[in-house]
């Protein structure tokens, strides 16, 4: 069972990263942008942390990073990370997570099945949704090896490499890292401030179809369903 008291907890790291490690995540995202950040402050996933969880109900709901100024090639960074929020959704828990450098800021939102009716608060319910004009549409045809890949920036959930863990969860396989799609989803895009949902779980091996509008909303879906969608803003790093 989730502990609560992990709530408002700070701790503190000293990131170092080199230009290999932004090659990495090239490699396994099809492309490099700077939602590198996120797994550069996020180290290890976004579920680290939730202490008494029962892992294999635990899913990434929602990312969001702000860019502070340029991320270099190479260089460190203290990272502060916060558990913020813990809100009531019912049939689960909703926990929120920042991660705080000098480059940047990263809020990762999680959802743990069954962790909920406890009596908190609720929390907002953000809303993304899409223009209605055409917007410009690519394919990116995923590797059965892409999650393996991933894994190679530091993320730990062996929900994307233990097929028993996987199953446990409620999935054939282990799934694609919804980080990993979002990479994919925004590769070669400059931009300062993004904010996705992850909607549905994707398999690698699974075709992605890439919609970007110009006003920087984008979504992704397999040819069953859609798996992300969001928007980035393409303005100057602004500090906030």
């Amino acid at each position: 069972m989730l502990q609560h008291d992990i709530l408002g907890v700070v701790e503190r790291q000293v990131r170092t990263w080199s230009a290999d490690d932004a090659e990495v995540y090239a490699a396994a995202t099809g492309g490099y942008s700077p939602a590198f950040a996120i797994p550069l402050l996020q180290h290890g996933g976004p579920q680290l942390g939730l202490t008494g969880a029962d892992m294999t109900q635990v899913l990434h709901a929602e990312q969001s990073l702000w860019l502070h100024k340029p991320l270099p090639r190479h260089g460190s960074a203290v990272v502060t990370k916060t558990v913020t929020d813990i809100y009531d959704k019912g049939s689960g828990a909703l926990v929120v997570s920042t991660w705080e450098s000098e480059f940047a800021k990263t809020r990762s939102s999680c959802f743990l099945k069954g962790e909920g009716g406890f009596g908190g608060e609720r929390g907002e319910n953000r809303t993304f949704a899409v223009p209605g004009t055409e917007p410009e549409v690519s394919f990116f045809s995923t590797k059965t090896d892409q999650a393996l890949r991933y894994c190679e920036t530091g993320d730990v959930n062996p929900m994307h490499h233990d097929e028993e863990f996987a199953k446990r969860a409620g999935f054939p396989r282990p799934i694609l890292h919804g980080l990993c799609t979002l990479g994919i989803t925004v590769r070669g895009k400059n931009f300062t401030e993004l904010h996705a949902r992850f909607t549905a779980p994707v398999l690698p091996g699974d075709e992605l179809r890439i919609e970007h509008w110009p006003t920087g909303e984008f979504r992704t879906s397999t040819r069953e369903k859609q798996v992300i969608i969001g928007w980035v803003r393409f303005s100057e790093v602004d500090g906030r």
